[in-house]
C-alpha cells in the first residue's frame, strides 16, 4: 500500500469502504464540506478549521479555495502527498498562495495565534507556514502518530466545538472511541 509523507495511507475516493475511509466532514457554523479522513485525523482537522474561521478569518465567504483529500503526489515530487491521505487542509488558499511568505498574508499576531493553536493540538498537525523552503501558508497536516492523534481528538469531542463537530458528523464519536 502506498502511504503519504505523514506515513498514512493513500486511499481512494470511494468514502464507502472499509477504514481506513473518507468522510465528508460538515464544518459546524462554516458553509463548507471538506473530504477528509475518518475518525480521529478529520476530526482534529475540521476541529482546527473551526477555530481558524472564528479566530484568524472566515474561510466560508469568497470563492471555494477550502480543500481536503486529492489523490496526488507533492508538487515537484514523486512523494505522496498527505491530501492523498485525507490528513492534509488547505484553508483559503487563494488568499495564501504556495510560496508566498507567510508574514506577507497573516500578520504577525495571527502567526503568534496560529503556532499557539498548534501547541494546543500536542504536536498533532503542523502548518505549511512553518516551512523553510516553500512556505505554504494555507496548508495545515496530520504529523503525528495515529495513537497520539487518538488521545488528543478524545477528549475534544466533549469540548464545545467537539460537540458540534459530533452532532453534525454522525457516527464520528463512536469511530474516535472504537
Amino acid at each position: 500500500m502506498a502511504a503519504s509523507e505523514n506515513g498514512y495511507v493513500v486511499l481512494d475516493s470511494d468514502t464507502t469502504g472499509p477504514p481506513p475511509r473518507l468522510r465528508s466532514w460538515v464544518i459546524p457554523g462554516v458553509n463548507r464540506k471538506l473530504l477528509l479522513r475518518d475518525g480521529s485525523v478529520g476530526f482534529l482537522l475540521v476541529h482546527l478549521a473551526m477555530w481558524f474561521d472564528k479566530v484568524i478569518e472566515s474561510i466560508d465567504s469568497g470563492g471555494l479555495d477550502d480543500w481536503g483529500y486529492a489523490r496526488r503526489q507533492i508538487s515537484g515530487s514523486s512523494k505522496w502527498s498527505n491530501h492523498a491521505s485525507g490528513t492534509a487542509i488547505d484553508l483559503n488558499a487563494t488568499q495564501h498562495p504556495m510560496g508566498v511568505s507567510t508574514l506577507r498574508t497573516f500578520s504577525q499576531l495571527e502567526v503568534t495565534r496560529i503556532h499557539k493553536r498548534l501547541d494546543f493540538y500536542n504536536d498533532c498537525i503542523g502548518w505549511g507556514g512553518d516551512y523553510r523552503s516553500r512556505p505554504d501558508a494555507m496548508h495545515f497536516e496530520i504529523i503525528a502518530s495515529l495513537g497520539s492523534v487518538e488521545r488528543r481528538a478524545k477528549p475534544l469531542t466533549g469540548s464545545g466545538r467537539g460537540k458540534q463537530i459530533c452532532n453534525l458528523n454522525p457516527g464520528v464519536k463512536a469511530f474516535i472511541f472504537s
